[in-house]
C-alpha cells in the first residue's frame, strides 16, 4: 500500500492503522478515511484544505482525493479526504437562461475549482430557464442529472453525469455466482415502492412515462418542473421514473478485497434464486487493512418507456 500526499510518497513516514475507501455514485463524493499512527510530522508538511491524497494497492487506486478534515487523537490522526474540493459545499442562488446542460456543468465546475464530464447524457439541449435554489453545485447538478436519467458522480475533482441506461448497456465487468444461503449476501425486493407511471405536467407541456414491469404501482404527476415543451417533459418523466424505480431491488455483497467492485460497474449474477440477472454497483467500500470489500447494487432496469 502506498500513500501519496501532494505528489510525494509518504508511506514510510507514517503508520497506516486503518484505510477505508468508499467509491460511490449518485450525488455523493468518493472518500477516503485514514487513521495514521505516529504522525507527529504531519503538521510539518503544512497540510491545507484541498491538498491532494491518493492511495494505491496492488493496481487499485482511489483516484485523486482532496483533504477535507483532520482530527488529532493523541499521537494519531483521523483524516477524511473527498473526491470533491471544498468549493462544492458553497451554496448560492443563481439563474440560467438558454444554457445547455454541458454549459451548466462547466460553469458549476469552474465555480468549484473542478472539471466536468457527461457520459451518455445529451449535453447540447438547451434549458430555457433554471433556478439554483441556494444549493451547492453538487446538489443542483444532481437534480438536473436525475431528470436526465443519470447519476452524478464526483470523482478525482470532476463532476460526472453518467447515464444509467448507457452504463447498463456496457459489458459486465464481472460475473459472480451466488447461492441461496451465501454468507455476506443480502437481497431485498420491494415491488410495492415502484411507480407504474410518472407524468410531468406544466402549463406548456405534458408527457407520461411508464414502467412496463410495474403495472400495479402508483401513478405520479409532477407539476413543479420547468418543462417548456413535450420533448423535455417526456425526457424528464422517463429519467425520473427510472431513477426512482431502480431502487426497488437491492443487493449487498461482502467479500474478500475485490478491486473489481467499482461504482457504476455492471455485474452479472448467476444464481438459482431471484438474485439472478444484471446489476449495477451503486456503492462499494474497500477496507485495505482488513482486506475486505462490500458492494451495494441496484438491479438494472430496462422496462421504463
Amino acid at each position: 500500500m502506498r500513500l501519496i500526499y501532494q505528489g510525494k510518497d509518504i508511506t514510510d513516514s507514517v503508520d497506516i492503522v486503518s484505510a477505508v475507501h468508499r467509491d460511490v455514485s449518485d450525488g455523493r463524493c468518493d472518500c477516503l478515511e485514514l487513521t495514521l499512527d505516529h504522525a507527529a510530522a504531519w503538521y510539518g508538511w503544512g497540510p491545507q484544505t484541498d491538498d491532494t491524497i491518493l492511495l494505491t494497492e496492488n493496481g487499485y487506486s482511489t483516484g485523486t482525493l482532496y483533504l477535507n478534515t483532520i482530527v488529532p487523537e493523541g499521537d494519531s490522526f483521523r483524516i477524511l479526504a473527498t473526491a470533491g474540493k471544498s468549493g462544492t459545499r458553497r451554496k448560492a442562488w443563481a439563474s440560467y437562461a438558454d444554457k445547455t446542460l454541458e454549459d451548466i456543468f462547466k460553469q458549476c465546475a469552474a465555480e468549484s475549482g473542478m472539471e466536468s464530464r457527461l457520459y451518455g447524457v445529451e449535453g447540447k439541449l438547451a434549458y430555457p430557464y433554471l433556478i439554483r435554489k441556494n444549493e451547492g453545485c453538487a446538489a443542483f447538478l444532481l437534480r438536473l442529472a436525475h431528470r436526465e436519467g443519470a447519476v452524478l458522480k464526483t470523482v478525482s475533482g470532476r463532476y460526472t453525469a453518467i447515464s444509467v441506461q448507457a452504463a447498463q448497456e456496457l459489458a459486465a465487468g464481472a460475473v459472480i455466482t451466488l447461492t441461496a444461503k451465501q454468507q455476506g449476501v443480502t437481497y431485498t425486493r420491494r415491488e410495492n415502492t415502484k411507480y407504474a407511471s410518472l407524468t410531468v405536467k406544466t402549463p406548456y407541456a405534458s408527457a407520461t412515462a411508464y414502467d412496463e414491469g410495474a403495472a400495479q404501482g402508483e401513478s405520479v404527476i409532477l407539476n413543479n418542473l420547468p418543462a417548456m415543451d413535450n420533448a423535455a417533459a417526456g425526457r424528464w418523466a422517463r429519467g425520473l421514473l427510472l431513477m426512482h424505480n431502480r431502487r426497488a431491488e437491492t443487493l449487498s455483497i461482502e467479500s474478500e478485497f475485490n478491486a473489481g467492485f467499482t461504482a457504476m460497474a455492471r455485474i452479472d449474477i448467476e444464481s438459482g434464486t431471484d438474485m439472478r440477472g444484471e446489476w449495477m454497483v451503486d456503492e462499494v467500500e474497500h477496507d485495505f487493512i482488513n482486506r475486505k470489500s462490500r458492494a451495494w447494487l441496484y438491479r438494472c432496469s430496462k422496462t421504463v418507456v
